[in-house]
């Protein structure tokens, strides 16, 4: 995943699965945070920090030389994303708890059409695999398909895909369970 847009795809699953625990919320239970942290933590930070650290040009999308980068900012970036998904949470946890998911989508907007807008601009430097170097030097890249980048990247996905899911059905057992209590 590109660094710049993870704490922002964080943040919007984070909203999601506000939604998904809006029975929880709705009775002030703190599992939903429990569970959420523990997403962020355990999942979405491996996944970031996974592309920060094997294909960091790349996770620039070749506008920072990764090599003059100090691992400080990669470290920061990981620890943000990590925070996003709670924060998410915690941002819609009113409007879920109060089903008024205009609001939510309100809140979940702007980091979603940051984060579209960012990979719009920078698709064609995201589908080469290379360093910051070749890519401006325009010599040694390979599409990301079909390299070991674009294998990470699908099952990065894949795994980032069935651990929402797990995520979600877990807050909707949670909140169903709460509103019978």
């Amino acid at each position: 995943m590109p660094a710049p847009v993870a704490p922002l795809v964080g943040f919007v699953l984070g909203v999601l699965f506000a939604w998904a625990a809006s029975g929880g919320l709705a009775r002030g239970s703190s599992r939903p945070l429990v569970i959420v942290a523990a997403f962020g933590l355990l999942v979405y930070a491996p996944i970031a920090a996974y592309f920060i650290a094997a294909s960091p040009d790349w996770a620039w999308a070749y506008l920072l030389d990764a090599r003059r980068l100090t691992s400080a900012l990669g470290f920061a970036v990981v620890l943000l994303a990590a925070a996003s998904v709670p924060m998410g949470l915690l941002a819609g946890s009113r409007p879920a708890a109060a089903r008024r998911i205009h609001v939510l989508v309100r809140i979940a907007a702007v980091p979603t059409l940051l984060a579209l807008a960012f990979l719009a601009l920078a698709f064609r430097r995201l589908e080469v695999d290379g360093s910051y170097a070749q890519f401006h030097g325009d010599f040694g890249t390979r599409p990301v398909a079909g390299s070991p980048l674009g294998w990470a990247l699908l099952w990065m996905f894949a795994v980032l895909g069935i651990a929402v899911a797990w995520t979600l059905r877990s807050l909707r057992v949670l909140s169903t369970g709460a509103q019978r209590d």
